[in-house]
């Protein structure tokens, strides 16, 4: 599949992106996820470095990745000692 070059604009400065066919409309929503967030900061904080406002996006989006990960292998934890059981279960009979 050929990528697409398509441009995202983050806190004012425009970068072009390689997406895969698909992957633009993904990529658009992530734009708009960060630059909200960069100007909830703007507006929250006392905070006036670009920099600085992105290190704290970053910080942020790099959190809630983690926190998902957690999530999902707790999950998969969960359903694993489920599946155990139910297979125990089954030898039995």
């Amino acid at each position: 599949m050929e990528r697409t070059t398509i441009k995202v604009t983050i806190s004012g400065r425009e970068y072009p992106v390689n997406v895969m066919p698909g992957q633009q409309a993904a990529m658009k929503k992530a734009e708009i996820a960060i630059n909200e967030q960069i100007n909830t900061y703007k507006s929250s904080y006392a905070i006036k470095d670009p920099r600085d406002l992105l290190a704290m996006c970053a910080l942020q989006l790099a959190f809630l990745q983690q926190e998902r990960e957690d999530k999902e292998r707790k999950n998969l934890d969960m359903v694993t000692e489920k599946v155990k059981i139910i297979e125990a279960a089954l030898k039995i009979s």
